[in-house]
């Protein structure tokens, strides 16, 4: 079922947007059979499912064939997504769930895989990717299943709940894998979410805009972080602060220059650490 809702949600991409283009995509769900229940988080498992289709989509920029594949084994389920691709040199390979890599490459790998390797082992999973130069890629998900019966329709946690509403949030972060992320998770959980992907433009816009808590990277080009954080400490009416990065950021350089912050997440980052600050520095509403 995440499967099918993820190639409905890229549906726009490759049947509307490739038709003007001239292109087509094919997804092929023949290999699709009947697979043991997954107790997961259906959020961010359909997220790793959409990212991996763009990434294949953009590996394919003259159009192509997605091929899904799912079954069981065991206590274990199986799913594998294989394009007809440009494919992936070794050192791709070898790099493409290290969150520092990000650089965009003809497969369209980046900080996006990272969170897709962080999110499948935090399920207990496995992922692997077979690829060669001009012969597509294919990536192989496994999960631990249960023999428990379970609703089809899966519930988020109550970790997973934002308890206060409609929060200003800006997000700061030049990744756009990492901003669609967090502006659909965020906004599911009834936050206002504005997303600005340089430090230059975030100093703009709280000059003229009211935030309740801003999410900011530090590795930016030209504008970094810290000057943004700077920039927010000087504001007559500052909102919370939460720093979102892959660097080892040290408080201490922030306190010894006076900047207050509120948090750091370290990417890549359980969403529930995520709401567990939020849920800390804003509470109810009630």
């Amino acid at each position: 079922e995440l499967i099918k809702q993820s190639i409905e949600f890229t549906k726009p991409r490759w049947k509307n947007m490739a038709q003007i283009n001239g292109i087509g995509y094919i997804m092929d769900q023949r290999g699709m059979g009947n697979v043991s229940l997954l107790l997961c988080n259906p959020i961010e498992i359909r997220e790793i499912f959409i990212n991996i289709i763009n990434n294949a989509m953009d590996a394919m920029p003259d159009g192509g064939s997605i091929s899904f594949c799912t079954w069981s084994k065991e206590d274990t389920l199986f799913v594998s997504i294989s394009d007809t691709g440009k494919g992936m040199t070794k050192e791709v390979k070898s790099y493409m769930f290290d969150p520092f890599f990000t650089t965009k490459c003809p497969e369209g790998t980046g900080l996006g895989m990272s969170i897709a390797y962080g999110i499948i082992t935090r399920h207990g999973g496995k992922i692997e990717v077979e690829s060669d130069l001009g012969r597509g890629s294919t990536f192989t998900l496994q999960f631990p299943t249960t023999n428990k019966k379970i609703s089809p329709t899966m519930t988020l946690e109550l970790e997973q709940e934002i308890y206060k509403k409609n929060l200003r949030i800006l997000v700061v972060e030049d990744e756009e894998d990492l901003c669609d992320i967090l502006d659909k998770f965020l906004s599911r959980r009834g936050c206002k979410v504005k997303i600005v992907d340089n430090g230059a433009g975030a100093i703009n816009i709280i000059k003229v805009e009211d935030f309740d808590l801003i999410l900011c990277d530090l590795g930016m080009p030209d504008v970094n972080g810290y000057k943004v954080v700077r920039a927010i400490n000087e504001l007559i009416k500052r909102p919370k602060i939460g720093i979102v990065t892959g660097w080892e950021a040290d408080r201490k350089l922030f306190d010894k220059e006076d900047m207050n912050v509120d948090f750091f997440l370290k990417k890549p980052f359980k969403h529930s650490e995520l709401v567990k600050h939020i849920n800390e520095l804003f509470g109810t509403d009630s």
